[in-house]
């Protein structure tokens, strides 16, 4: 059997979300978040950080696709990784002054995260990889609102539901060469850190509901070498796996048992 894993060149580029009122999302994550608007396309507005070209969230407005706003959806959360507690601390007194709702904050352990949800529900956590304890009065008092964030900032991880858990473990361990821990979390080295993602079991209705008919997580975009693209498209074919492969050669989407789409760029 063809054996296929990411190798560190790879880079999880996009994070996709189907939403009902884009300006409002724009809106709360450039002016809270510190993401700047890099081009808006139709429906869809590319969120990039704020001194660099990358994309790192599209945003895609769906007025047909069905809210379900306060009950469970395909996505559980997902993890914005911040290089500096400056950047975090930026980001936390910008939602405090607003007076934004912040859960489970945590600046004392050497992890320092907090948790939001962002205007259409989805559970975002952000961290920084700078590991230094801190009361919230003193990382208050040193936060500069005005920073935004810097191109260290990217997606560093995600948790998903799944009607059945071990049916998406086993996806991402054998179809896309997933490394799991001793907690059940599945893991990738990318080129700019460690991509984590956790199952957690649901027996809700929406998980069943395709992606373009309900607002949330839509799709993954991924970069590949040319070599690493060819060897997914051996170990797919391989693995029977039904794959989509555009004309030009350049792009692969495949969707998980969850019905997460997963995009492949060469």
């Amino acid at each position: 059997m063809s054996l296929f894993s990411f190798d560190p060149s790879a880079q999880l580029s996009v994070v996709a979300l189907r939403v009902k009122d884009r300006d409002r999302m724009i809106d709360f994550y450039c002016k809270m978040l510190g993401f700047k608007l890099k081009t808006e396309e139709n429906e869809l507005a590319i969120l990039a950080a704020a001194d660099a070209n990358n994309e790192r969230i599209w945003l895609e407005e769906s007025p047909r696709a069905k809210e379900h706003f306060g009950e469970v959806k395909r996505l559980n959360h997902y993890h914005i990784e911040v290089p500096s507690l400056a950047e975090l601390a930026a980001v936390y007194s910008r939602l405090v002054h607003a007076e934004y709702p912040i859960i489970d904050a945590d600046f004392t352990s050497e992890n320092c995260s907090f948790t939001i949800i962002d205007p259409e529900e989805n559970r975002l956590v952000l961290s920084t990889t700078e590991a230094i304890k801190m009361d919230e009065a003193s990382l208050l008092t040193g936060a500069n609102p005005a920073l935004p964030l810097s191109s260290g900032a990217r997606i560093s991880g995600l948790g998903l539901h799944a009607l059945d858990v071990n049916e998406e473990c086993r996806f991402l361990k054998e179809t896309l060469g997933f490394d799991f821990n001793a907690q059940q979390v599945a893991s990738q080295a990318l080129v700019d850190g460690s991509f984590h993602l956790s199952v957690v079991a649901s027996d809700t209705e929406n998980v069943k509901v395709p992606s373009h008919q309900i607002l949330g997580l839509d799709f993954l975009k991924f970069t590949l070498t040319d070599e690493q693209f060819e060897r997914l498209i051996e170990h797919l074919v391989s693995q029977q796996q039904e794959y989509y492969l555009d004309s030009k050669k350049r792009i692969l989407t495949i969707y998980d048992p969850v019905g997460v789409e997963w995009w492949f760029l060469r």
